[in-house]
């Protein structure tokens, strides 16, 4: 009440400095409109519930229901890397040689070269396999069961009396 008093005459006053009226007197007015329109508005309210003698009142009620949030944590993790490992490996590689074979016979000197194959090593990476790495999202449904609570109307009845129960919004919606 005491809000529309005040914008009343916040506005009378207003109304008052513009018309060129005493701005008390503005202030009062604003006031009594205020006042006024405080008590329609009250009135309006009690009327809108369908009885204007008071007899009716209302009760709320009122039940519980879920928001339910998803949000994303992390669960682990993969940490993908490679490793070199030695290994100790022989190989069997066939190689030449000549040989000299001398034979009894001229005494003349003679030079022959004799030669034999050596073994080379050289390294070098060859691609041997190949790991490949990805994600991929997997949707599932998984229940959830809470207990809600509920309120419901439940009548207590004392002596000689008339109840008539009328189906209204929230019974409907149950």
């Amino acid at each position: 009440m005491g809000k529309l008093i005040l914008i009343g005459a916040g506005i009378g006053a207003i109304i008052g400095w513009i018309m060129n009226i005493s701005i008390a007197l503005g202030l009062v007015l604003g006031a009594i409109v205020g006042g006024i329109s405080f008590f329609l508005v009250a009135t309006r309210n009690n009327n809108s519930l369908g009885k204007s003698d008071g007899s009716e009142q209302t009760i709320q009620i009122r039940e519980e229901q879920l928001d339910i949030k998803k949000e994303r944590v992390q669960t682990g993790e993969v940490k993908v890397h490679k490793e070199v490992v030695e290994e100790q490996k022989t190989f069997t590689v066939p190689i030449r040689r000549e040989e000299m074979v001398i034979e009894a016979g001229s005494e003349e000197e003679l030079r022959i070269p004799l030669k034999e194959e050596e073994i080379e090593i050289r390294k070098h990476p060859v691609q041997v396999n190949e790991v490949s790495i990805s994600k991929r999202q997997i949707q599932e449904m998984e229940q959830v069961k809470e207990t809600l609570k509920k309120e419901t109307a439940h009548f207590d009845i004392k002596g000689d009396v008339d109840v008539k129960e009328e189906e209204n919004e929230t019974n409907s919606k149950q």
